[in-house]
């Protein structure tokens, strides 16, 4: 084996294991890509709109836990973002994430989570 081979052979990436989608979400960095992947046809839409609620819901602060049963830049609910795919505390979860569950509920439930803000 030349040096060159062995050199290629030390500095070749390894694949990456496969992930399933279920094992994916569960891993906040695979699920970052997964929401960004989504978010032009997804999110985008519905950007500026999910601005205008976090203002009005948390003061534009995205990572805001204030103890009272919601969290997040939204102010999801445990169960609420549990069924619209979440894990963790919405608050530990990217603005962009956020954003993603946000819409997926707009999608079942329409504004009515969000009944003072959601006419934002």
């Amino acid at each position: 084996m030349t040096v060159l081979a062995m050199v290629a052979a030390i500095v070749a990436p390894t694949p990456a294991p496969a992930v399933s989608g279920r094992e994916c979400m569960e891993k906040p960095d695979c699920r970052e890509r997964v929401v960004r992947k989504h978010w032009r046809k997804t999110v985008r839409p519905f950007n500026a709109k999910l601005d205008r609620m976090n203002q009005c819901e948390a003061s534009g602060n995205w990572d805001t836990n204030t103890g009272n049963g919601f969290f997040g830049g939204l102010q999801f609910d445990l169960p609420t973002w549990r069924w619209v795919g979440g894990s963790g505390l919405p608050s530990a979860a990217s603005e962009l994430e956020q954003k993603f569950r946000a819409v997926l509920l707009i999608g079942r439930a329409g504004y009515g989570p969000w009944p003072r803000c959601g006419s934002a």
